[in-house]
């Protein structure tokens, strides 16, 4: 499949599953923007999910044909990064979400030196993201890069490749700029982090 195949079976995926949120959103960072997606509509059903996820594995293969571990961000982005580990046939770790400082979760602590790669769903301001590559990279893990389904962040976090398989479908401004307030639209959502 081309990778503009793959980008529209994501976006049929998220607005079949009723995941595709189009709309005037205020997000919980303080942002506005025109739309947000729902990974829980396509997260809840696996099989969907495994199904876009071998798609996220070939790229991964395509764009980071080195990795040797696939490393994920709880919640979501655990379950994610751990279908991908099975569709590449790799070992996968994540953080454990229980403590304040990152550290690997107890089930795998990976071995240093081993190259990784980033895998999440949706990639919003890259906090997260940025925090766990720097966590990773102290740890003595060696960062190939990041996959993600969509990212609003562009296509490279701390200096390494982000592919992104759907372009991000939906613009966000700063409250104080929103074109959608400026014609006094409406609210449709509050507080989404997605």
């Amino acid at each position: 499949m081309t990778p503009d195949q793959v980008a529209i079976e994501f976006q049929n995926a998220f607005q079949n599953a009723r995941g595709w949120m189009a709309g005037h959103t205020e997000f919980k960072n303080g942002l506005h923007g025109d739309g947000w997606l729902e990974k829980g509509a396509i997260v809840r059903h696996p099989a969907r999910l495994n199904a876009l996820l071998k798609h996220q594995a070939d790229s991964i293969h395509r764009h980071f044909g080195q990795v040797e571990l696939i490393v994920g961000i709880p919640a979501c982005g655990a379950v994610v990064a751990s279908f991908v580990a099975a569709h590449l046939g790799l070992p996968l770790a994540f953080s454990s979400p229980v403590h304040v400082d990152l550290e690997f979760h107890r089930m795998n602590l990976p071995k240093r030196g081993l190259k990784t790669v980033l895998v999440d769903d949706l990639i919003f301001s890259g906090t997260d993201a940025r925090a766990h590559l720097s966590f990773f990279k102290t740890y003595g893990l060696e960062n190939l890069g990041v996959s993600a389904w969509v990212s609003r962040v562009g296509d490279e976090l701390e200096g390494l490749p982000l592919v992104s398989l759907m372009p991000t479908p939906f613009q966000t401004f700063p409250a104080s700029s929103c074109p959608l307030c400026a014609k006094d639209v409406a609210l449709r959502w509050r507080g989404v982090r997605e």
